[in-house]
């Protein structure tokens, strides 16, 4: 079994037991990758259930880690490295979409400023109503919350 501390790194990718910490953001050692074209909300943000706070972030967060524990964890980086030098990575284990399944299960939204390729996920967790889009559920896209509350909208 390969530790965080002994994760393999390449130019175009990097494997092995990471930290999840954050519901779209993994870490292997001491190299963050962002989920590529997904948003998943964020710590402080709100969410509800029924006018009830519902800790849509730590749901999120729980279920990355599922996903993500099951086993080795291989990512592909997409795209350039955000300005903290974060790469974004369209991340595998078992051959599962860790990007994919996250937006199925609707805990995280597809990212179109990023790409398109989970739309289609996303409209079938949303005719699902599974995470966030089950009924009763109000939340604000992450970006949207980022762009208000975060210095310089990162994640």
């Amino acid at each position: 079994m390969i530790h965080p501390a002994q994760a393999q790194s390449t130019d175009t990718g990097i494997s092995g037991i990471p930290e999840v910490i954050d519901a779209d953001v993994l870490k292997f050692g001491q190299q963050r990758v962002i989920l590529w074209g997904v948003d998943a909300p964020e710590r402080p943000q709100r969410c509800y259930i029924n006018g009830t706070v519902w800790g849509c972030h730590d749901a999120a967060k729980r279920h990355l880690q599922l996903l993500a524990g099951r086993g080795e964890v291989s990512c592909t980086y997409r795209g350039e490295p955000d300005r903290l030098g974060r790469q974004f990575g369209v991340c595998t284990s078992g051959g599962d979409d860790l990007n994919a399944e996250m937006v199925k299960a609707g805990f995280a939204l597809a990212f179109e400023e990023q790409s398109d390729e989970y739309v289609v996920d996303m409209v079938d967790a949303i005719t699902a109503g599974v995470g966030l889009w089950q009924v009763g559920v109000e939340f604000e896209e992450p970006w949207l919350f980022r762009r208000r509350e975060t210095p310089g909208g990162l994640r």
